[in-house]
């Protein structure tokens, strides 16, 4: 890129800065579909830690998800014993229905989110 200097009237050849972060989508329901058809190809429970390998989605945003969007499209199961005896504390999750439409879904959420 050329850049003519504003005090000798002299032009001379600049490189174009990069950006200092890259911008990033910051849509909840992309995740929400990634979770959504991951529950629904497993068969049975599954660690949050595994959703999250998976999906690409950091642990503690899938847990967010988890709770705050699909509290009533899925089952969540706390060991208590493996919590007391090794002061982890895990949660296995299901979906209730696997039968369900998670574009329907994902449009439900829509609704909620911007009522």
């Amino acid at each position: 890129m050329k850049v003519k200097c504003p005090r000798c009237g002299l032009e001379f050849e600049v490189k174009r800065k990069k950006p200092a972060f890259k911008e990033r989508k910051r849509d909840p329901l992309d995740k929400v579909k990634r979770i959504l058809n991951f529950l629904k190809s497993q068969d049975e429970w599954v660690w949050i830690r595994r959703i999250a390998k998976r999906t690409g989605i950091k642990p503690y945003a899938v847990s967010y998800i988890l709770e705050k969007y699909l509290a009533t499209y899925i089952e969540i199961v706390e060991p208590t014993d493996v919590y007391e005896s090794t002061g982890v504390k895990m949660k296995l999750v299901r979906l209730k229905n696997r039968e369900i439409n998670v574009n329907s879904i994902v449009e439900d959420i829509k609704v909620r989110i911007n009522s």
